[in-house]
């Protein structure tokens, strides 16, 4: 580096003589002022002088096209900067600080230009002379000294760096030459005369012998032998540039290039492969970048591909190493191919492992208390469902997991274990602060159901609080995964469960790269290791796995050895470049395999059989069932490096390595081994307390497959295995994995099993079909609900498949086939509902008299129902409950009295809460909201009392409901968030997604902020739609839609579905929400006829649908009343529209008595309406004022901004602008409260102020941003911005249709009109062309 003018300077010839003299004087202790480094330390000072020296030689000879001439005089042109900054001491101090200070300059050495002819300014310092500082060099003999921390270093040492910097034209073979001589204690150079230049020879075995880095004698050594022409090529230095860089990564990377191996110990572990990464930067920063946006609030998923060996795993463990060192939790698993029966076996190892951490380490043991607490409050009794599938779970939280009683009443257990899932990840991530990384490997072989669970974990991640982070990471193989696996699919669904997704794909490894791999794991140089780098790459085409097991292999040929008398690595190339090798790793691991004792290669097939990793416990189960010593035989392919043994593990060290042990057997021999094994192990979890042999036993079983039955006996066992194997995975909430094996054990059964074994063959198609429902898989609940309709002894026993047949037709959107199916069911158990002729109100009243006879204790105390043909029953009436209630409700109340009545005579199942919730909802739409009231109240207090919370997620639904009619509605919003919370628990997602709909509904109506509840319903649309829930999503839509527009979200709306029209002309209940949002928009942007005319559809469905009283119709009927009067001042059919409006003053007036705080300002403001059309304007002030006032108090900011423009239109009318303006613009402060941005209120006021001149011409108001504000007289008919169709009004009449994506309606105060145009797709510099027309003028145009 080039070396600054201030500061002083010093020959390097003369600072290395200060040096010798400092030492030789340190020897006999005249120096104690200062204490001594370390070997160490000085070594790592002197490489910094050194390498910044021929940094500096480096640059000369580039910016100047020669190097200095090699003659002895040449390091009087080399001086070194001394430090200028230190304030007090001698000079010595500063001599000191050059090589002690750590600076980011390092030490400053500069070559002079003179090359070889001292400067000016140091001709005259010589030893006892004063430098340029101020002192001379005796006394820097003297009084110097360099260190500051102990150790010695003698002169011999020092010689090394003399001669090391006297040699730098290192290729000129011609330059020097050497002989060996000593004298005394140490290396002496021989000086001798050729031509002009002065030649040495130096031995490095007195440093060796001093302990001095074995690397830096090579370097030093190959500098000499390159100056005689003695260095084999591969060694020799080719210019100064070379000698920097092995210096300077001396420096960077001491620890692998400077410091000496341990050969001896090499000798016996051989080579050995870190968990380094190479060439992998570029993409690990991508994972940490993608990891930091989740940290900051985003769910990401990262996906790493590659071909096999291509580092893949080794990748994902450094970022791992990342996440841990940031305090991240770090969950992680690993997918089987042999193993793909095991319910959610990577998902389990992941969270199990994680348990197991906290339980072992004892610093951790507090937090692991606080962590059961967290876990006991939040899951409660449900953690129990968790701990079956994560044992150390149990540990952690001291359950006995043999006490676990299997609830098969749960709805969807497989929804339910996601849902407890994503609590738990909750719960961590909470408890700890910290987020957690779920790392899975070999998502190539990953089913379905943990491919669920990942997505419900980043749809949970996208949708949790801001106190939980979550960030998935997978691998996988490329070419091993196809659209159909359910990877892709979740790749393809990120969008939709909220996820950023981003895939690495892995190549092999450059030359390059493969060098630095080479060069770090031998400790040497590139330029040492660069001719076997080269034959290793051509080798291996740069795959990594490929690399690191030939170089393994060719250690023990004796290929690659280290040297004891060389200290380092070394290998005969000439043999590596002749070495046969095959063209792929799968074929050298088959190779490796082949070699060895058959013994060996027999236990590595065993062991093949059953996955990547066997626990040793299991090897011994192993060894005692196949009298076979596998642990000896597999220990031996541990020394070999095929198997890793790590936490009582055997561990194949490559999936490759397994393929290649597992292909060795032909298909025939596969499948014997595997019927073998599993026979071996069947009789085994019968007798044990554990039994997780029982379904590694099936898996063997049936990968061998049917074929390989030996004995017909054989058949019932195999059968019998895995019906216990599929009730097994279903206590584990593994579906997926169940149907898989009931389907296996159904494939075992010969024919005529239904004569032979009837009970067997039942409860295989029986279970197997109610998996196939909760799977979704309808064609195969199809095919086994008939082979059971058929072949059933008793209508008893087809039950089951009648019930899975019956919710099917129910979830895929067929719900009038579903209830008639049902109900066909129902009579055929001696339950007639059909004939049902009773009203509404008597069925109410019949169960009311059941039900006067008890009292709440005795009620809540009945003894629970055992009879199972009455269980199933009442499950069927619970289905038909919620189905009914919707498209029947005339006879959806005598439902609920078959449901109480059974409970009562035979006792309460986990259905029997529903039958009171839905009483308490039918009482209050009758009226009775206190009596309906106390209903609700008592079916949650059932819950409890049942032992099953099977039916908590309606019984939540139905009573909020209820319960907003009583108390406030603010107050009622986060029942639904619970109802929802005890769905998922229980695996109901219907009723999940009617708790998130109504949720959404009631955060509208309770007047919760417009942005927040657009985000909600964005968010809760894509739930629905992730889980096909149409119906529901169709509903939801309708206000999502509503939202958009009343917070000016210039949004387009998607295109519907034709599942989706199919719903809205159908489903009577969704058209009633459609038609109701429609109008009410409409209404609110003053659009007389459409508001009309979707008013009357809205009233058309109100009579057939839902029999229950819901909180959103008491919100249709405000508004229905709103819209009602307002027609009736308008239209010639007065009566009519006035005693609609009429009937909904006096609902809402009733519904005040029971809730002041939620129904009187409505109630008080469709008095106001009424008065207003009846002419009663004294009146009608006095009820805007009051409405107003009582919204304001209770929190309905929304309803308060509707009353204050209703009253604008109202003064308006009575001719008090001034009045109307002030209750404008007051409308409009309360809209913008609410985040209403598009607000019409403040153009009205507008207008009030500044009234256009009516004519036919258009007037402009202003115009800002993007949004265009203009007048136009109300006879003006079309206005086209851009060829966007823009509606004007003409006293509320559409005269043309508006694209709702571009423009907004606006306002019309009298016979003016004025429309707001938005149109994101231009700047606000255009200039927008209107077009105006009307029938009696010709086109016209203008800009605007």
């Amino acid at each position: 580096m080039s070396g600054g003018t201030s500061e002083p300077r010093i020959p390097l010839s003369e600072w290395i003589r200060s040096f010798h003299t400092f030492l030789d004087q340190q020897q006999f202790g005249n120096i104690s002022n200062h204490t001594t480094a370390s070997s160490s330390d000085y070594l790592i000072l002197a490489l910094r002088l050194t390498c910044s020296l021929a940094a500096e030689i480096c640059r000369v000879g580039e910016e100047t096209g020669r190097l200095p001439t090699p003659h002895f005089d040449w390091m009087d042109s080399i001086v070194v900067h001394l430090k200028s900054n230190s304030s007090k001491g001698d000079g010595t101090e500063n001599v000191v600080n050059t090589i002690l200070t750590d600076d980011d300059d390092g030490i400053r050495v500069e070559v002079l230009p003179s090359l070889g002819e001292r400067p000016a300014e140091l001709e005259q310092t010589q030893i006892g002379e004063t430098t340029p500082n101020g002192f001379g060099t005796e006394e820097l003999s003297e009084g110097f000294n360099p260190f500051q921390q102990g150790g010695t270093i003698d002169a011999d040492e020092l010689s090394m760096y003399q001669n090391l910097l006297s040699d730098y034209n290192l290729s000129d073979d011609d330059s020097t030459s050497y002989d060996m001589a000593s004298q005394g204690d140490g290396p002496r150079k021989k000086r001798t005369q050729n031509e002009n230049y002065n030649m040495c020879s130096v031995s490095v075995e007195p440093l060796i012998e001093k302990g001095v880095p074995m690397s830096l004698c090579d370097l030093i050594a190959n500098m000499l032998d390159c100056a005689n022409g003695t260095l084999r090529k591969d060694e020799m230095y080719n210019d100064v540039s070379e000698v920097r860089d092995d210096l300077q990564l001396m420096l960077d990377k001491p620890f692998i290039y400077l410091h000496d191996q341990d050969i001896v110990r090499l000798l016996t572990t051989g080579l050995q492969f870190g968990g380094t990464v190479f060439g992998r930067d570029v993409e690990l920063s991508t994972v940490k970048e993608a990891y930091r946006r989740a940290v900051s609030g985003d769910s990401e998923l990262v996906t790493i591909s590659g071909q096999s060996g291509t580092g893949k795993s080794l990748l994902a463990f450094e970022f791992g190493k990342y996440v841990l060192a940031d305090g991240g939790i770090l969950l992680s698993g690993k997918f089987d191919q042999r193993q793909q029966g095991m319910p959610l076996s990577a998902l389990a190892s992941a969270f199990n492992q994680y348990c197991g951490i906290l339980l072992q380490n004892c610093n951790l043991a507090s937090s692991t208390q606080m962590l059961a607490h967290q876990i006991n409050h939040v899951l409660g009794r449900e953690a129990n469902h968790l701990a079956k599938l994560i044992p150390n779970l149990a540990n952690i939280l001291c359950l006995d997991t043999n006490c676990f009683i299997h609830d098969e009443g749960c709805t969807n257990a497989q929804k339910r274990l996601q849902y407890l899932l994503c609590r738990f990840v909750e719960v961590i991530s909470s408890t700890f602060a910290a987020p957690v990384i779920l790392f899975l490997d070999d998502l190539q072989w990953a089913d379905s159901t943990s491919i669920a669970a990942v997505n419900q974990l980043l749809l949970t991640g996208g949708l949790a609080s801001q106190d939980t982070h979550f960030f998935f990471l997978g691998c996988y193989r490329d070419g091993e995964t196809d659209n159909c696996n359910p990877l892709w699919k979740s790749l393809c669904n990120s969008n939709l469960v909220n996820a950023r997704s981003t895939d690495i794909k892995l190549d092999c490894m450059g030359e390059e790269t493969l060098s630095t791999m080479i060069s770090e794991t031998l400790c040497l140089s590139p330029r040492l290791t660069r001719s076997l780098s080269s034959v290793i790459y051509h080798k291996t085409k740069g795959n990594p796995l490929f690399v690191s097991q030939l170089m393994i292999s060719l250690n023990k040929e004796g290929l690659l050895r280290p040297s004891l008398s060389r200290r380092r690595w070394e290998w005969d190339k000439e043999k590596i470049q002749c070495k046969a090798l095959p063209d792929d790793v799968a074929m050298f691991f088959t190779n490796s395999i082949e070699a060895l004792s058959e013994d060996v290669k027999s236990s590595l097939s065993v062991l093949s059989c059953f996955g990547s990793s066997v626990e040793s416990a299991f090897i011994k189960t192993l060894e005692k069932v196949l009298k076979n010593n596998l642990l000896r035989n597999l220990d031996e392919a541990v020394e070999e490096g095929l198997l890793d043994k790590k936490d009582g593990r055997y561990h194949f060290s490559h999936d490759r390595i397994q393929e290649a042990a597992y292909n060795m057997m032909n298909i025939l021999d596969r499948c014997h081994y595997h019927f073998k094994y599993g026979m071996a192990l069947a009789p085994l979890p019968s007798g044990e307390k554990d039994d997780s042999n029982l379904l590694t036993a099936a898996n063997q079983l049936n990968l061998a497959g049917p074929e390989a039955v030996e004995e017909r006996s054989q058949n019932v066992i195999v059968a019998n295995l895995n019906l216990q194997a599929g009730k097994k995975s279903m206590e584990m909430s593994d579906f997926v994995a169940a149907y898989s094996y009931f389907d296996n054990g159904i494939s075992f059964l010969r024919k005529k099993h239904w004569e032979e074994h009837y009970a067997l063959s039942l409860e295989l198609f029986d279970l197997a079909a109610k998996c196939a429902l909760t799977n979704g898989d309808v064609v195969s609940l199809k095919i086994l609900s008939e082979q059971v309709i058929a072949y059933g002894r008793s209508y008893e026993d087809k039950l089951n498949v009648l019930y899975s047949t019956t919710c099917a037709l129910a979830f895929s959107s067929k719900l009038p086939e579903s209830i008639d199916k049902g109900l066909d069911i129902l009579a055929n158990l001696g339950i007639e509902l059909r004939g049902c002729r009773s009203s509404m109100e008597a069925s109410v009243q019949e169960t009311k008299d059941l039900l006067s006879i008890f009292t709440d204790d005795e009620i809540l105390n009945t003894r629970p129902m055992t009879d199972p043909t009455t269980i199933l029953a009442m499950k069927f009436l619970g289905k038909l409950e919620l189905g009914m209630a919707q498209i029947m409700p005339e006879s959806a109340p005598f439902v609920t009295q078959q449901i109480i009545q059974l409970s009562l005579l035979h006792g309460m199942s986990p259905v029997s809460p529903i039958g009171f919730v839905h009483l308490g909802s039918y009482m209050a739409k009758l009226g009775d909201i206190s009596e309906g009231y106390h209903y609700v109240k008592l079916a949650r207090s059932l819950i409890d009392k049942v032992g099953s919370r099977e039916s908590a997620g309606e019984v939540i639904s139905m009573g909020t409901h209820i319960r907003a009619y009583v108390e406030p509605l603010q107050a009622t919003l986060e029942y639904h968030n619970e109802g929802y919370a005890a769905a998922m628990l229980s695996g109901d997602i219907i009723q999940a997604a009617f708790n998130i709909m109504c949720s959404c509904s009631s955060s509208f109506v309770a007047g919760v902020n417009l942005q927040t509840t657009r985000d909600k319903c964005a968010e809760s649309s894509k739930f629905l739609y992730e889980r096909k829930m149409m119906i529901f999503m169709t509903q939801l839509n309708c206000l999502h839609h509503s939202v958009l527009k009343l917070s000016g979200t210039d949004e387009k709306p998607q295109r519907v579905s034709a599942e989706e029209e199919k719903i809205l002309t159908t489903n009577k209940s969704v058209k009633r929400t459609y038609n109701y949002q429609k109008a009410l928009i409409s209404f609110t942007f003053r659009i007389y006829d459409d508001s009309k005319h979707y008013s009357e559809k809205y009233l058309d469905c109100v009579d057939s649908t839902w029999a229950n009283l819901m909180l959103q119709h008491a919100f249709q009927a405000f508004h229905m009343g709103l819209i009602s009067f307002w027609v009736a001042r308008k239209s010639g059919d007065e009566q009519q529209w006035h005693e609609r409006g009429e009937r909904s003053k006096l609902a809402l007036k009733k519904w005040a008595e029971s809730s002041c705080w939620t129904f009187e300002n409505k109630w008080y403001l469709l008095e106001a309406e009424e008065s207003y059309c009846n002419n009663d304007f004294d009146r009608a002030k006095l009820y805007y004022a009051y409405a107003i006032s009582s919204a304001r108090d209770h929190k309905f900011v929304h309803e308060e901004a509707l009353a204050c423009e209703l009253a604008a239109y109202f003064y308006l009318e009575l001719g008090d602008t001034e009045k109307a303006m002030e209750y404008f613009l007051l409308a409009h402060e309360k809209e913008q409260l609410g985040s209403a941005t598009l607000s019409s209120s403040l153009l009205k006021a507008d207008l009030l102020r500044h009234p256009p001149a009516v004519s036919n011409r258009r007037h402009v108001n202003c115009k800002h941003n993007r949004v265009v504000m203009g007048i136009c007289p109300a006879d003006v008919f079309n206005v086209a911005v851009l060829g966007v169709s823009v509606s004007l009004l003409d006293d509320g009449k559409v005269l043309s249709n508006t694209p709702y994506s571009y423009a907004s309606v606006v306002a019309e105060v009298g016979s003016v009109a004025a429309v707001i145009v938005t149109d994101r797709r231009v700047a606000p510099t255009i200039q927008y062309r209107l077009i105006l027309s009307n029938d009696n003028e010709k086109d016209r145009g203008a800009d605007l």
